[in-house]
């Protein structure tokens, strides 16, 4: 079997426990391929709705419920193989300018599938935050981590909680915020910038999700699913109410079958205790994997596959690999227990790491790496040649460009297929910038050799084969921009900023 690079997954998730409804199966299908999954939580779920009976003084106690969802996320994390974790707020960055600790913001139920915000959100409440402030410390964590894929809520917030739509638009910007060249904020401009090739939203097929709920109704048969364990009487969620996360098939990039990892997302999903009022599995045919319920008693289906759902601008193929193909033994593991990174099987225990110490080494430059990622001497020298072969490309092109054999225009067809490969060969060696001073480079001496004509040399002239020449080179560079991300991604060399 065929074994690509480790992968690093950022998981993030508003609460204790989103990470395992609406990711566990994403994150534990990655950790069992070998792959290094990470999470960053935002707030300790300190108003989360408690459902034993047992547990029920916790609900008054924001401080001790949300040490206990602490724990829970824990246990949770290491079913389902996660390596490390951060709460958003341990960020050591802009502490004059937000509150020492991020707090749930509640929410109420709209309807089944539909939450809203909570009338009584305090300030300290995350979806209050200003959320430049968040995204700015998860970018701080991204440049530190650089990972290749990050997953986090969709635009609704899976079921339109405030603190999820407050974190899919800080995981958002903060994508931006890691691979801008300039930045304002200190801590953030000290480290080095980091483009995540790969950004997914957490979703399902509501076609998939529709299927699912009949078969759950097969499964309770026609006296229903009656009550759960702590008298909370259960229903089963309609679809009309399937939450916004649930999306059409047309919507969703990729399928991947995750069965094989259902017993350890259960495992995760159980560790929520406090959270949750029913979990099961379902043995048989899918798309139906298990099932739970939250507070309100409503089973939502457990699906047995990933669905895949890019943001704009980002490619399926780099996450669907990571999620099918096991990843290779990392060369060097500083701050992670080389079993922890790379057992297949669920992690034994889950590190927290403080923001500063997120395995920087882990992306440092192999030898003879060259491009944005290399040190300076490395940049510099990798700029220039691509400066240099822009000069060299177009200086041989405007020479043989209109050399014709027969009826056939060799020259020019030969001449700008140079030029693409050249500015193709620019983006992976420097990305973006690489491109640019290639591109610069090949259009200036284009249109120097055509209209500086020292002696009689005519090298440029008012045919169509040398407007060809002089428009295709700024075109075929434009057309080496439009190429995939992902095809650069891929390369050692061409990893950190690329142009959207």
């Amino acid at each position: 079997m065929s074994s690509i690079r480790q992968q690093r997954v950022l998981g993030v998730f508003a609460h204790p426990d989103d990470e395992s409804i609406a990711a566990g199966t994403f994150l534990a299908l990655a950790a069992r391929q070998g792959h290094d999954v990470s999470v960053i939580t935002c707030t300790r779920g300190e108003r989360g709705e408690v459902v034993p009976a047992e547990l029920d003084h916790l609900e008054r106690d924001g401080e001790a419920l949300a040490a206990h969802r602490e724990q829970e996320l824990t246990k949770a994390l290491a079913e389902l193989g996660v390596h490390r974790h951060l709460f958003l707020d341990q960020v050591p960055a802009l502490t004059q300018s937000r509150p020492a600790r991020f707090v749930d913001s509640g929410m109420t139920w709209v309807r089944p599938g539909l939450a809203g915000p909570a009338p009584d959100a305090g300030p300290e409440a995350f979806s209050r935050l200003d959320t430049k402030i968040a995204a700015t410390l998860l970018a701080i964590v991204i440049r530190q981590l650089r990972p290749d894929v990050l997953i986090t809520e969709d635009p609704d917030g899976g079921y339109g909680h405030p603190d999820h739509l407050q974190a899919h638009r800080a995981a958002m910007l903060a994508v931006e915020l890691a691979g801008r060249r300039e930045v304002d904020t200190p801590e953030l401009a000290a480290l080095a910038p980091w483009q995540v090739p790969a950004v997914a939203w957490v979703t399902q097929s509501a076609a998939d999700a529709r299927r699912a709920l009949e078969q759950l109704a097969e499964h309770f048969g026609p006296a229903g699913p009656g009550a759960a364990e702590n008298g909370q009487p259960m229903s089963i969620l309609g679809a009309q109410d399937l939450p916004a996360m649930a999306v059409e098939p047309a919507d969703i990039q990729a399928m991947v079958p995750a069965r094989s990892v259902i017993s350890e997302v259960l495992a995760a999903l159980r560790a929520h205790a406090s959270q949750l009022c029913v979990v099961a599995g379902v043995d048989g045919d899918g798309p139906l994997a298990g099932y739970l319920a939250t507070s309100n008693g409503v089973i939502t289906p457990l699906l047995d596959h990933v669905a895949v759902r890019t943001a704009p601008g980002y490619d399926a193929e780099p996450i669907t690999t990571m999620l099918t193909t096991p990843a290779l033994p990392p060369t060097t593991t500083p701050d992670v227990p080389a079993a922890d990174v790379t057992r297949p099987a669920r992690a034994t225990t889950t590190r927290t790491v403080p923001a500063d110490r997120l395995d920087r080494a882990d992306r440092s430059t192999p030898a003879g790496l060259t491009g944005d990622e290399g040190p300076p001497a490395n940049r510099i020298a990798t700029h220039v040649l691509c400066a240099v072969l822009g000069i060299v490309v177009a200086a041989v092109g405007t020479v043989v460009h209109r050399y014709a054999s027969g009826d056939v225009p060799v020259g020019i067809i030969l001449a700008l297929a140079a030029v693409l490969t050249a500015a193709t060969t620019a983006r992976a060696l420097a990305r973006g910038t690489g491109l640019f001073l290639m591109a610069g480079g090949a259009i200036l001496t284009s249109q120097v050799m055509a209209f500086v004509r020292p002696g009689d040399d005519v090298l440029v002239t008012n045919d169509a084969i040398s407007y060809a020449w002089l428009f295709g080179v700024p075109l075929a560079c434009l057309l080496a921009l439009a190429l995939p991300r992902a095809w650069f991604a891929a390369l050692p060399a061409a990893r950190g900023s690329e142009p959207r």
